[in-house]
């Protein structure tokens, strides 16, 4: 058996750490799936280069060079996504109007995730800064959640006094292109201006996305960020929007 050079034991020491560390946010942390493919992605490279690290031939110092430029491109198309994202990550200086589209989130059961009750906490100060203003609370029913998203954020909210007629359930949408587009549709419905100004309130990491596809459905939106209360949740999910705006760039929305 081959003697593992001073480089292929750092490097596959790396790889183990990391495919390690992929483990523990997949099995053992909820909501971190996408930090776990980082750290598998980064195990896989790791043991790449250490696969090849002792080989002289040409055709391994090509490979090498491919690979570290392929990884440079990617890198580079990441931040081209990943910067306007993080940029975008805040709320605009006015986001009054008569009605707010707000997000679901993941549900337990029927208890709202972190990530919900973050945005359900937002949404509580938005209609106590707008006494007219008419919250759509949108989100259909997942696999594992006994009730809807709309219906889980409706019972929170009237629970901690918000009045049920300032409150509309949008119950069909499975994804964020449409929680905008029924969303609207339901605006039109209860005689308002679904191509005027309207509210979109998540997750300060998707407000970037939110505002791409709001804009592309005729509506103008202003959009209401909810801090999200771990950073390490924000960095999670901040990766994951650079992978969903390269899916809409290259294939739509």
């Amino acid at each position: 058996m081959k003697t593992l050079t001073r480089t292929q034991r750092v490097l596959f020491g790396l790889a183990a750490g990391c495919l390690a560390a992929g483990a523990v946010f997949e099995f053992c942390l909820v909501g971190y799936f996408m930090t776990a493919l980082v750290f598998w992605g980064a195990a896989a490279c790791l043991a790449f280069f250490g696969a090849l690290a002792p080989k002289k031939t040409a055709w391994a110092r090509r490979l090498r060079v491919l690979a570290a430029a392929g990884l440079a491109v990617g890198f580079g198309l990441f931040l081209a996504a990943e910067i306007p994202i993080l940029c975008r990550a805040h709320s605009d200086p006015d986001v009054s109007a008569p009605y707010l589209i707000v997000c679901g989130a993941g549900i337990n059961g029927s208890t709202p995730s972190r990530s919900m009750t973050d945005r359900l906490e937002r949404t509580l100060d938005w209609l106590a800064e707008e006494p007219e203003g008419v919250a759509i609370l949108s989100g259909s029913r997942g696999p594992d959640e006994d009730i809807s998203e709309a219906e889980a954020m409706y019972v929170w909210l009237t629970a901690r006094g918000v009045r049920p007629d300032r409150l509309l359930l949008e119950e069909r949408a499975d994804n964020s292109r449409q929680n905008i587009e029924y969303s609207l549709a339901l605006i039109a419905q209860n005689g308002g201006d679904p191509t005027g100004r309207v509210a979109i309130l998540s997750s300060e990491y998707h407000l970037y996305r939110l505002g791409y596809m709001a804009e592309r459905l005729g509506c103008q939106p202003a959009l209401a960020a909810a801090p999200t209360a771990k950073t390490s949740l924000f960095v999670n999910y901040a990766i994951r929007e650079a992978f969903a705006m390269w899916k809409i760039y290259l294939f739509g929305m």
